[in-house]
């Protein structure tokens, strides 16, 4: 854990009082009408209907500021890095880096922001829907959302399947699809169509990266969208990280490509490491999050290279 990563826990660790008189505020996520999880909040930053969803910005006492969208818990200050580099790096560092590269979703910047880490990359399109979660981000967490002004970075405010579809034919290396659970707008995200105009975008040894989501509470959804992915692509692999903020802790993501694999062949330069600044990935992690528990592999379609049970 750096220094910074200590203190910044640290402080939080440290008991705050309830000024008197005040009642106690707590931020509770409920997931499915079976699980809950609490953050203590100290006070509300933002609140706001877009055109899309409920988006709000909250300080909270122990993982300062905290992003929630339609009353899930999207980011937090104490953690965030952990999935954004796990989203990002497994994809981009077997790459050398991109060159090109579309994030869906994502408009809290910090997706967008791992990938300008790369001097190879040229250009990063964000292909989020809702303006207000970009500006409310670039507002209230700036050190999250500051790759958001790099001149290397194309914002879109549009749907992400839309952009895809429209893209020239072969002329990205990444996607990232940093989507909210699969309801709502996000359902077209996990569809077959997508997937195949994520494929036609790709140039060859191409890579799609997305989270998706807890083995725990999503095992439905996990069995559609790896089924869905075999069908467009040769190589789909699962790999996994431990991401506080989400109900579960365990989060899944999908590795998908053509011609890549994530770990044949592998070649992780210790420099490309050391530049990127990573807290949580690294060479021994990007390897061992492919090591799948035998409960997440049955989650596998059958025949799966993953799947030894």
């Amino acid at each position: 854990m750096s220094d910074d990563l200590v203190q910044f826990a640290r402080q939080r660790l440290e008991p705050t009082p309830v000024p008197e008189g005040l009642a106690e505020g707590w931020l509770t996520e409920r997931m499915k009408g079976i699980v809950g999880y609490q953050l203590r909040i100290k006070r509300t930053l933002h609140s706001e209907r877009s055109p899309y969803q409920q988006i709000d910005l909250l300080e909270s006492y122990h993982h300062g500021k905290v992003m929630v969208l339609d009353g899930c818990l999207m980011l937090t200050e104490l953690d965030e890095f952990v999935y954004h580099e796990m989203l990002t790096h497994v994809g981009a560092a077997p790459l050398g880096g991109p060159r090109r590269a579309v994030v869906v979703g994502g408009g809290d910047g910090g997706a967008v922001g791992e990938l300008l880490k790369y001097d190879r990359l040229e250009e990063v399109t964000l292909a989020e829907i809702d303006e207000r979660v970009v500006r409310l981000s670039q507002e209230h967490l700036p050190e999250v959302a500051k790759g958001l002004s790099d001149p290397r970075c194309r914002l879109r405010f549009e749907d992400g399947a839309a952009v895809l579809a429209s893209a020239e034919a072969g002329s990205l290396d990444l996607v990232a699809v940093d989507s909210t659970d699969p309801v709502g707008p996000a359902r077209s995200l996990v569809t077959e169509e997508f997937y195949r105009a994520i494929d036609r975008s790709l140039a060859p040894g191409g890579v799609l990266v997305a989270q998706t989501q807890s083995p725990f509470y999503h095992p439905t959804e996990i069995v559609g969208m790896y089924e869905t992915l075999g069908k467009v692509f040769k190589n789909v692999y699962m790999y996994w990280a431990i991401c506080p903020a989400y109900v579960g802790f365990l989060w899944t993501f999908c590795f998908a490509s053509q011609e890549r694999h994530p770990l044949e062949g592998l070649d992780l330069s210790p420099t490309i490491h050391k530049d990127l600044g990573t807290r949580y990935y690294s060479e021994g992690v990007h390897r061992g999050a492919f090591a799948l528990p035998p409960f997440v592999q049955a989650l596998l379609p059958e025949g799966h290279p993953q799947r030894l049970v």
